[in-house]
């Protein structure tokens, strides 16, 4: 959905590159200084989360999972109802929160940044 939406939008090809995150980076930047909401956009936001997920997946054999009730709890949710990428050594990331958090404090949350971080832990 995202890889499509991209291309139908701004003429970005999507090929789950580690290098595409910048243009992703770039599409929720715009949506965030077009001061677009979740509530308006949530299901694109969600699937470009999904898509960097699927970075991670293809790039660093991450699993989609769903967290078990702890991750949730430290973080100050209830039910788990979302999925995250975990990686071979057990670390969990949440490409799709993070996702939310471009869209509402811009490029400051930047998945090359957030993808980086990930390859230094032994993603």
């Amino acid at each position: 959905m995202a890889v499509d939406a991209a291309w139908n939008v701004d003429r970005v090809e999507l090929d789950y590159s580690p290098q595409s995150l910048a243009q992703v980076d770039g599409i929720l930047g715009n949506f965030h200084a077009e001061k677009l909401r979740a509530d308006e956009i949530g299901e694109t936001v969600f699937s470009f989360g999904c898509y960097v997920g699927e970075v991670m997946v293809r790039q660093l054999g991450g699993l989609w999972a769903m967290p078990d009730q702890g991750f949730w709890s430290r973080l100050g949710f209830g039910k788990p109802n979302m999925m995250v990428v975990q990686m071979p050594n057990g670390i969990i990331w949440n490409p799709i929160g993070k996702a939310f958090k471009l869209l509402e404090n811009g490029k400051e949350e930047s998945f090359v940044y957030f993808y980086g971080l990930a390859v230094s832990k032994g993603g």
